[in-house]
């Protein structure tokens, strides 16, 4: 059998794919084993035959799956010459062919060609759609998510009322892969017990402390990738930047307090109390603060002004300003600070 998984949605088809996983499991476990994942990018023709046909070792079937190959391959420009030698995708097509002949693919293999958001105008879908049972999974819409989360919680020990489940959905939106990461967190810390409004405020309050943490630290260990990445997420969940910038501001102030009363021998305590930092979190933060000389701080706090006054001048907006100021504050960050990046 051969599957064809592609959409926005990537959390519907990793389930997609986790229900195929499922039917083909047997209680001895040996399908681990007889379980191949490819990197559709660097993959060629023969070598899928090859892991297609192959038959499994001791198990009843065989499960391959393939990652972003009709994404890879379609890429390719054909030759503009009809000669079907020189058109790169005609090799594929071929392999579509014997993958569709049952003398040659044994009823044995499942084979799934799991894609990210694909066009159907790519070249390579018409090759593998028509051999496939082919799904396509668009992201859910606001108004399902809280029967989602309800059909969810059926499959789970895990019980909320109905104004929980309405305050988690307001609070994470129709993210699936971020509602089924605060299911999670719910059903570990709920133990057995009914999750009520005040625990999904609780819970999901940490969690977003936890993204704006993975920002402000990324900058200020100078690790730019990480914090564009991590000010992509924020921005997609509804998170406004000049309240991002805010957060980076105080990231600083409390680099340049932690800095002063460790240099002033003061205890761990009240420098908790004075910087607005987690008591256990202090080390870090001095580690961190340690590798920053004044200078450091000082320059800083003026690109920090620099971007507000952009912004209030309107020479720039606040995603732009805030992009140019993540790559700017990086690039002062000191060597070495990117192995002190705060614990949690």
């Amino acid at each position: 059998m051969i599957y064809l998984l592609h959409g926005k949605d990537s959390f519907q088809a990793h389930r997609a794919l986790e229900a195929i996983r499922e039917r083909l499991k047997t209680p001895d476990g040996l399908l681990e084993n007889n379980t191949v994942v490819l990197d559709g990018a660097k993959l060629s023709p023969l070598e899928l035959l090859h892991q297609a046909t192959t038959m499994p070792f001791l198990a009843p079937a065989r499960l391959v799956i393939v990652e972003g190959l009709l994404t890879a391959i379609g890429s390719q420009k054909g030759s503009r010459s009809r000669k079907k030698a020189d058109d790169p995708l005609e090799p594929w097509r071929q392999l579509a062919g014997q993958l569709a002949d049952r003398s040659s693919m044994p009823e044995t293999t499942t084979l799934v060609l799991l894609e990210g958001e694909l066009d159907t105008k790519n070249p390579a879908f018409p090759i593998f759609a028509p051999i496939a049972q082919t799904t396509a999974f668009d992201p859910i819409k606001e108004k399902d998510i809280g029967t989602w989360v309800k059909e969810e919680l059926r499959g789970r020990g895990l019980k909320m009322t109905d104004h929980a489940v309405r305050a988690l959905v307001d609070a994470v939106g129709a993210d699936l892969w971020a509602m089924y990461n605060e299911l999670n967190k719910l059903e570990t810390y709920a133990a057995g017990e009914t999750v009520d409004e005040d625990v999904v405020s609780e819970i999901v309050a940490q969690a977003r402390e936890t993204k704006l943490w993975d920002l402000t630290d990324a900058v200020t260990a100078g690790q730019e990738q990480k914090a564009l990445q991590a000010l992509a997420r924020l921005l997609l969940e509804g998170e406004a930047a000049p309240l991002l910038s805010s957060m980076i501001a105080r990231q600083y102030r409390q680099l340049a307090v932690v800095k002063e009363m460790r240099e002033g021998r003061t205890s761990d305590g009240e420098i908790a109390r004075a910087a607005g930092v987690p008591e256990w979190k202090v080390g870090n933060v001095a580690a961190l603060a340690g590798r920053y000389a004044w200078p450091d701080l000082r320059g800083a706090y003026a690109l920090l002004l620099d971007a507000d006054l952009s912004v209030k001048r309107g020479l720039q907006d606040d995603e732009s300003a805030l992009q140019l100021l993540i790559h700017e504050l990086c690039s002062l960050a000191p060597r070495g600070a990117a192995r002190l990046a705060y614990g949690r």
